[in-house]
């Protein structure tokens, strides 16, 4: 075969694929007016929104990694004045409403919205018609509980609203390309067992593998303890156990959730001690202010390749069950 021949047959294979990605691309960009059905009915977004509030907790960070600026954030816990945690904080150019407690309805309405997130707010049916008299609100889909939408599928919802699908697409592929170079260099990880546990409200509290900071952690190849398991209920991400019960938790890793006065009160646990988990320094703590738990908890395209970058040292520290190995503060 001549060179020319061969030139031309990799010019038309590239000029193919990048039809291909063009066609791609059109073929996936979100018509107007948009139809979204939820939990609360029917939505219709008429045009491409240029402005966007969110009642989410959590909710300004993936408008900001999409290029939108919040016009309000909810604040839902740590040391941020603006309610935007550090890893969102160059991509904050303005300054939105802050939300504070039960939403302000007069606070939201004054930003003069195209439309409302909320997806991961916990609404009523009450608040989403009063929020619908400001914009229209985009809720969370049927029969899908209120805080169980899954990392991406909360970044898929934003990213067809304001047409950036494949942008969207980019970012999870990169941060799952992040979490399997994770597994892949812990193999040893997907037979160790984890736990994630709180003192809240006078009780030992425990998440499922339904919660969406334990995904996290099975994403990169941990598994919930069945016990665990079997303690909640389907769409359940949390429940109570007795502290006669605390063997439960006794997993390869035991992740504490420490809110304000909960390490002490983990710490005094009569039968904390009894644990393996304690006896071999398999214990994690995230503390509310940590950089690593804010990070997980808003699950979000900014912030999850800092919670994967943080909690992977902190998880050889914790699961190689040599009580000498010192677990280091959480960041």
């Amino acid at each position: 075969m001549k060179i020319s021949t061969i030139l031309l047959s990799r010019i038309s294979q590239c000029t193919l694929a990048a039809m291909a990605i063009f066609c791609s691309m059109w073929s996936i960009a979100t018509e107007y007016p948009l139809t979204i059905e939820h939990k609360f009915g029917t939505t219709v977004i008429s045009g491409l929104p240029k402005r966007v509030a969110t009642v989410d907790w959590g909710g300004g960070d993936n408008l900001l990694a999409l290029g939108y600026q919040p016009l309000t954030v909810r604040y839902w816990f740590g040391d941020n004045e603006s309610g935007v945690w550090p890893w969102a904080q160059p991509y904050l150019n303005t300054t939105p409403e802050l939300i504070r407690g039960e939403l302000n309805f007069e606070q939201i309405a004054k930003t003069n919205p195209d439309v409302i997130i909320a997806i991961r707010s916990g609404i009523s049916k009450e608040d989403y018609e009063q929020l619908s008299k400001i914009a229209p609100v985009v809720a969370a889909p049927k029969d899908v509980g209120m805080y169980m939408l899954t990392w991406e599928e909360r970044a898929q919802i934003i990213g067809k609203v304001v047409n950036k699908e494949l942008e969207v697409a980019a970012r999870i592929a990169d941060i799952k390309r992040k979490i399997e170079s994770v597994k892949a260099s812990h193999p040893d990880w997907s037979n160790k067992t984890l736990a994630m546990a709180t003192y809240w409200n006078g009780s030992v509290g425990v998440y499922s593998e339904e919660d969406v900071t334990v995904r996290l952690k099975t994403e990169l190849g941990l598994r919930v303890d069945p016990r665990i398991n079997a303690l909640s209920s389907k769409g359940n991400f949390y429940t109570t156990i007795s502290e006669e019960q605390l063997f439960l938790l006794d997993a390869d890793i035991l992740f504490w959730y420490t809110g304000e006065g909960a390490k002490e009160k983990i710490e005094s646990l009569v039968l904390r001690p009894h644990l393996r988990a304690y006896k071999e320094g398999r214990e994690v703590f995230l503390s509310t202010s940590s950089i690593l738990n804010g990070a997980i908890s808003y699950g979000s395209l900014l912030s999850l390749p800092v919670a994967i970058e943080t909690i992977v040292p902190l998880i050889e520290q914790a699961i190689d069950g040599d009580p000498n190995t010192k677990v280091m503060n959480t960041p």
